[in-house]
Formats: C-alpha cells, sequence, structure tokens
C-alpha cells in the first residue's frame, strides 16, 4: 500500500469529521498503529478541524443588543417628557376649587409602554430571525460541503481499495511504470493476472487528457510495441481491464487521438516500465 496515497485519499478527514464507516476506522486504526505518518496526519487532520470550528463559529450579532436598548431609550425619553408636561403645575396652572380636577390619564401612559414594548419584540423578532435564517444557510452550505467531500471520499476508498485487492491478489504481478525524461514524477501501475494474461491498469497521478485525446497503454512484445488499449477517462473505474497480452517485456502509455493510434507516438510518451 502507498501511504501517500492512503492519506491523500480523504479517509483520514472522513474519520476526523466521524463520517467514516465502522470498515474505515477499523482499517485505519490498524494502519496508524503501524505508521507514524498516517498518526501524524491524524493528529493534524483534528487541529485543523478544531481550527475550523474556532475560526467560524457564529455568535449572535453584536448590533442586536444596541438596536434593542437604542429603541428602549428613545421611546423611554419620550414619555418621559411627556409624563412631565402633564404633571407640571405651576402657580399661574392653580386650580380653582370650584373646577373639577380630572384625573390623570393612566390609560395614554399605559398604552404608551404597550407600545415600546411592542417596538422592542419586533426589533428582536426581526434580528432573531435574521441571525437563524443566516446560521440555517451557513449550516446547509457547510451540510452540502460536507456531503461533497463524503462523496469524493468514498469514491477515493473504493478505488483504493480495489487497487489493494488487485495488488495483493496471489495471482497479480504488479509492474510500475514510472514517468520518461519529459514526464518526471509521472506514474501509473499494471497489474498481469499471472494465471491468464489479464491485464489491469491504473493511471495514478497522470494529469486528465484533453477532450481530443486519451492515454494508450502499449505492451513491448518481442520489441514490437503492441497496442493494449485506451484508458477510458469518463470512466468512473480507477482500474480498468485492458486487452490480454503474452510474454510482454515492458509497458508503456502514450497520449493520442481519441479512439487511439495503430502505432505509439513516441514523442507523446508520459510513463514506461519493465515486466
Amino acid at each position: 500500500m502507498d501511504i501517500k496515497e492512503y492519506i491523500s485519499s480523504g479517509i483520514i478527514e472522513a474519520y476526523v469529521m466521524g463520517l467514516a464507516s465502522e470498515e474505515e476506522v477499523g482499517i485505519l486504526m490498524c494502519v496508524q498503529k503501524n505508521n507514524p505518518e498516517v498518526k501524524q496526519a491524524i493528529l493534524e487532520a483534528e487541529k485543523t478541524l478544531e481550527d475550523f470550528n474556532s475560526r467560524h463559529a457564529i455568535n449572535p450579532p453584536e448590533e442586536l443588543k444596541s438596536a434593542i436598548w437604542a429603541k428602549i431609550s428613545a421611546e423611554g425619553e419620550e414619555a418621559s417628557a411627556q409624563q412631565s408636561s402633564d404633571d407640571s403645575l405651576t402657580e399661574d396652572h392653580i386650580i380653582p376649587l370650584n373646577q373639577e380636577i380630572k384625573p390623570i390619564n393612566t390609560v395614554n401612559l399605559s398604552l404608551k409602554w404597550l407600545s415600546i414594548a411592542a417596538s422592542v419584540l419586533l426589533i428582536v423578532s426581526i434580528s432573531l430571525n435574521l441571525y437563524f435564517r443566516s446560521s440555517q444557510n451557513n449550516y446547509q452550505a457547510q451540510l452540502l460541503d460536507l456531503q461533497k467531500k463524503q462523496q469524493n471520499t468514498d469514491i477515493a476508498y473504493n478505488a483504493l481499495k480495489i487497487k489493494w485487492d488487485i495488488a495483493n491478489h496471489p495471482n497479480m504481478k504488479t509492474i510500475q511504470l514510472l514517468g520518461v525524461e519529459k514526464h518526471p514524477n509521472m506514474k501509473a501501475m499494471v497489474y498481469m493476472d499471472k494465471s491468464s494474461n489479464e491485464v489491469y491498469l491504473s493511471l495514478e497521478n497522470l494529469p486528465s487528457p484533453p477532450k481530443d485525446q486519451e492515454y494508450q497503454l502499449w505492451a513491448i512484445v518481442d520489441g514490437k510495441p503492441t497496442s493494449m488499449g485506451v484508458f477510458d477517462q469518463e470512466s468512473t473505474e480507477a482500474v480498468q481491464k485492458m486487452v490480454t497480452v503474452t510474454n510482454a517485456q515492458a509497458f508503456a502509455i502514450t497520449l493520442e487521438k481519441k479512439g487511439g493510434s495503430e502505432v505509439p507516438t513516441l514523442e507523446n510518451m508520459y510513463v514506461m516500465g519493465k515486466v
């Protein structure tokens, strides 16, 4: 198993976010016991998730408290001014004894405070609705992002499991194809069944080809190139079955026009490896 590919497959991120299945967790725990590089990757992923949660924590908007108290203060000052005006009696406004004294209209004052309370409740309601709507949209976006990551993790895990099963099959011979001078660091893997001579191809880190071109596998038999078929880039299968071959001495991959070529374009060769 290629540890770097395993780490970059997304399984560690799925485990840290609690999205990995029991089988995935079991495999990861088994691998990390004997591999400090994987254990360190788990610690780094956990730290990254903690930092993300800290940076993106959502607090109630600061302007909510300010808006409420501003409204209360404005309405309160207006009500107090009105009450002071009604209650202030000077010597110029002495009520004659024979004049009927009218009681202070407490009904209007009560209605005024009810109006203040209603305004405050309206502000709180609108602010909370905006806050919860913003939080809901944020959570939905995070959920969609996690679902997309989970899908990518599932695809990467399935591809890794298929490669693992093929590479560890007792009848399979693994041939590593490495990048030529023009394409260093490129890599592909050929798996050949020693009993049936069936051949399987994985492109590993070869870049996606242009839409009008495809990667074509070649087997060198008796010193001559033999086409093993093209790799279907639109297929979801990371490891694809190619043409059966016997007595292959080496394998190579070239970039050809759509549908493949009868002879390899040597200047477009990407990787090559001996059997």
